[in-house]
C-alpha cells in the first residue's frame, strides 16, 4: 500500500517545482528533480488527452513501463501483467489511491477498472522498490491517483464515440456531502473490431466487443488534527473475443477506509476489502467456437497497513507494517460440465518497513523491508526475505543532479501461478505447485539537468533475478511455469520535458538488454517474454488562439512471447494526433485520431492490436469553468 506522505518538511523552494513533485520514490512529496531514485509523472491532463482507447494504452507515454502489448480490453485477462524497467513480467507493483490494484490471485491488472478520464495522476518509482512496497516491486511501483474529494463543486462529463470507440462516457463530479468532501466517477465504455489475425481466422468469427462499467466513490472528512478517507469501487466488464466461447467476464468489488492523525508525528491507518469473479470461456483449437472450458475464478483480498511518520534532521523516519491475506479458487468444467479441475488456495503477506530519508544539498533514502510468507496451495509453504534499499542525490549545481541507487526485492508466486492453468491459444500455459520467491539485486545511476522551463534525465538501471519465474516451454504447445534460474536486464532511459506558455514537448527513449543468463541450455542468452528490447515516445503540443494540436508518436520494439524466441510479436511504431477547439466557457471538441499509419501488429499470438481509428471527444466542465488560452498563445 502506499505510505502516507509524512510530516517533513517540505522541499527547499526551488525554481525547479515546474518540474513537477513525486512521492511514490519515498512516500513523501519532492521535486521530481531532486528524486535520489529514478521516477516519472504523467499528470491527468495528459492522461486523458492520449489518443489509446484505454488506459494501459495511454501509459506507453510513460517512461520505464514496459508496453508488453498488453492491450486490456481485448486480452486474456491472465495475460495483463507488469514489467517495469525491462525487470520482466511481474516483477512490477500497482497503486490505485494508495490500495494494491493487481489482482491478489493471479497478479494481473484490471486496466478497465481504471478509467484513464478518472485519474489525475500517475508516478512510476524505476528500479527497486521492495525495501518499502514488499513483495512484487522488484522493478519497480506505478502509483495511480483519481479524483481526490473536495467541498467545492466541480468536475466534468466526457463523451467520445468514432472507430473502435462505439461508446465512452465518463462523468466526475466533486462537492460537499454533509461533512465529507467527495469525488465521484462513473464510466461506461464499449469497443470493438477484429482482433483474430488472419492466420487464424475461421469462419465463425465476428467482432470482438469489449464492455467496461465502473463507478467510484470518495468521500474525506478534514478535522484540525485528524482525516477519514473512504473510499469504494464497483466495476464489471466482459470481452467477447471475436469467437463463441471465447472470452471472460470479470467483476470487482472493493471498499477502503485511512484514518490519519498527530500533529509532531503522523498515524495513518488504512484497510481495505476486495472480491473479484471471474467467468473465463475458452473454444476448441481444432473447432473454433466449440467450447473447449469454462473456468471460475472466485477471489477474496483484505489489508490493513499502519504507518508511523515523523520529521527528523532535515528529513523523515517513517515506520510501515502490513498485512495482506488472499483466498482464491478456480474449477474447471468441461462442455458438459464435467469438472476437470477444482482447486484453491491462500496466502497471507505481512511485512515491516523501516525508512530514514534525508533532504539538502545531499539527499538520501535509507531503508530496510522484512516480509514473511505463508502459502497454502497444494501444499504448505513459508518464505521469508529482507529487503534493503539505499538511494543517495548529490546537487552538483542548481540545476545538475547526480543519483545513484541500490536495493533488493523478493517476488512470491501468485495462488494463480500455483494452481490455475489456462490457455492463450493453441498454447497451454500450466501450473507449477513447486515454485519458489524470486529474489532479485538492483543497482541504478543517474543524472538530471533542469531548469525552469524543461528537464532531461538519464539513467542506467541493471537488475538481476534469482530463482527467476517463467513460462518454459515443454512441448510444441505446452509451457509450464518454473524457476528456471536467472535473469539480467540493463536498462537505460533518456527523457526530456520541456514547457512554454503554450505548448509542450515530451520524449523518452529506452534500450534494455534484457536475456536469461542461467537456466536450462536451451534457454540461457534468450530474451524475456513480453520485454521489449527498446521503446520510444514523442509527444509534442502547441495551443493558437481556441485551438490545440499535439503529435503522439510511440515505438515498442521487437518482443517474443515465449522464452526460446520462437514466438516473434515484431516491433510496431504508432503515430496518433489530436485537435482540440475549446470555446470561451471551457468545453473542449477534439478530434483524436490513433494509429494514423493503420499498423497491423500482434499484441499476442491470438490478437491484433487496434486499426487506425478517429473519435471525436466532447467534454464539458462542470462547476468550475476552465481557463481561456494564455494571451498570446
Amino acid at each position: 500500500m502506499t505510505p502516507t506522505p509524512s510530516p517533513s518538511p517540505s522541499p527547499s523552494p526551488s525554481p525547479l517545482t515546474a518540474i513537477g513533485t513525486v512521492t511514490v520514490v519515498s512516500g513523501a512529496p519532492q521535486v521530481l528533480h531532486r528524486s535520489p531514485q529514478a521516477a516519472s509523472v504523467l499528470d491527468g491532463r495528459q492522461l486523458r488527452a492520449a489518443t489509446a482507447p484505454s488506459l494501459d494504452g495511454a501509459l506507453r507515454a510513460l517512461p520505464g513501463v514496459d508496453r508488453n502489448r498488453s492491450n486490456a480490453p481485448f486480452t486474456n485477462y491472465g495475460q495483463l501483467r507488469l514489467s517495469f524497467a525491462g525487470a520482466g513480467s511481474d516483477r512490477g507493483s500497482l497503486l490505485l489511491d494508495g490500495i494494491p490494484a493487481q489482482d491478489g490471485f493471479g497478479g494481473q491488472v484490471d486496466w478497465n477498472a481504471i478509467p484513464a478520464a478518472g485519474l489525475a495522476r500517475g508516478e512510476l518509482l524505476r528500479g527497486p522498490g521492495s525495501a518499502l512496497y514488499g513483495s512484487g516491486a522488484i522493478g519497480g511501483v506505478l502509483a495511480l491517483s483519481s479524483l481526490a474529494p473536495d467541498t467545492r463543486a466541480g468536475g466534468f462529463l466526457d463523451l467520445s464515440a468514432g472507430g473502435v470507440t462505439r461508446e465512452n462516457v465518463t462523468f466526475a463530479s466533486t462537492g460537499a456531502i454533509g461533512p465529507f468532501a467527495s469525488a465521484i466517477t462513473l464510466a461506461t465504455r464499449r469497443l470493438g473490431y477484429g482482433v483474430i489475425p488472419p492466420a487464424q481466422a475461421s469462419p465463425v468469427d465476428h467482432v470482438a466487443i469489449s464492455n467496461a462499467d465502473v463507478a467510484q466513490v470518495r468521500l474525506r472528512r478534514s478535522g484540525p488534527r485528524a482525516s477519514l478517507d473512504l473510499g469504494a469501487l464497483e466495476s464489471d466488464d466482459a470481452q467477447d473475443d471475436g469467437r463463441t466461447n471465447d472470452g471472460f467476464s470479470r467483476s470487482l468489488r472493493e471498499a477502503y477506509a485511512t484514518w490519519s492523525g498527530g500533529e509532531a508525528a503522523l498515524l495513518s491507518v488504512t484497510a481495505f476489502l476486495r472480491s473479484t469473479a471471474v467467468v473465463n470461456l475458452a473454444d476448441k483449437p481444432a473447432a473454433p467456437g466449440a467450447l473447449l472450458y469454462t473456468q471460475h475464478v472466485p477471489t477474496s483480498d483484505a489489508g490493513v497497513r499502519l504507518r508511523w511518520s515523523r520529521a527528523a534532521g532535515g528529513g523523515d523516519l517513517a515506520l510501515v507494517a502490513e498485512r495482506r491475506s488472499v483466498t482464491g479458487r478456480s474449477d474447471q468444467l468441461t462442455a458438459a460440465n464435467a469438472v476437470q479441475s477444482d482447486v484453491s488456495g491462500t496466502q497471507r503477506l505481512d511485512g515491516l518497513a523501516l525508512q530514514r530519508t534525508w533532504d539538502g544539498r545531499i539527499g538520501a533514502i535509507a531503508g530496510v523491508r522484512y516480509d514473511a510468507i505463508a502459502t497454502n496451495a497444494l501444499g504448505e509453504r513459508h518464505a521469508a526475505a529482507l529487503s534493503p534499499r539505499v538511494a543517495l542525490r548529490v546537487d552538483a549545481s542548481p540545476a545538475t543532479s547526480l543519483r545513484a541507487a541500490f536495493g533488493t526485492g523478493v517476488r512470491a508466486p501468485y495462488l494463480n501461478e500455483l494452481i490455475r492453468s489456462f490457455r492463450i491459444g493453441p498454447v497451454l500455459q500450466q501450473n507449477n505447485p513447486a515454485l519458489v520467491p524470486e529474489r532479485s539485486r538492483s543497482a541504478q545511476i543517474g543524472i538530471d539537468v533542469a531548469n525552469a522551463a524543461g528537464r532531461f534525465a538519464l539513467d542506467y538501471t541493471a537488475t538481476r533475478v534469482t530463482d527467476a519465474i517463467g513460462f518454459a516451454t515443454i512441448a510444441a504447445n505446452v509451457q509450464q511455469r518454473r524457476n528456471f534460474g536467472r535473469t539480467a536486464t540493463d536498462a537505460y532511459t533518456a527523457e526530456y520535458a520541456r514547457r512554454t506558455l503554450c505548448g509542450s514537448l515530451r520524449a523518452f527513449a529506452t534500450s534494455q538488454h534484457d536475456r536469461v543468463v542461467a537456466g536450462g541450455r536451451t534457454q540461457i542468452g534468450k530474451r524475456l517474454a513480453y520485454v521489449p528490447d527498446a521503446a520510444a515516445s514523442l509527444d509534442a503540443e502547441r495551443t493558437v488562439g481556441i485551438v490545440t494540436g499535439g503529435l503522439e508518436v510511440a515505438y515498442t520494439g521487437p518482443t517474443f512471447a515465449d522464452d526460446l524466441e520462437r514466438q516473434p510479436l515484431g516491433a510496431t511504431m504508432l503515430i496518433g494526433g489530436r485537435l482540440s477547439m475549446r470555446t470561451g466557457g471551457g468545453t473542449t471538441m477534439t478530434l483524436a485520431l490513433d494509429n494514423l499509419a493503420d499498423a497491423r501488429y500482434l499484441t499476442s499470438l491470438d490478437r491484433l492490436g487496434p486499426p487506425s481509428s478517429l473519435t471525436l471527444r466532447l467534454s464539458i466542465p462542470l462547476g468550475a469553468r476552465t481557463a481561456p488560452a494564455p494571451a498570446g498563445c
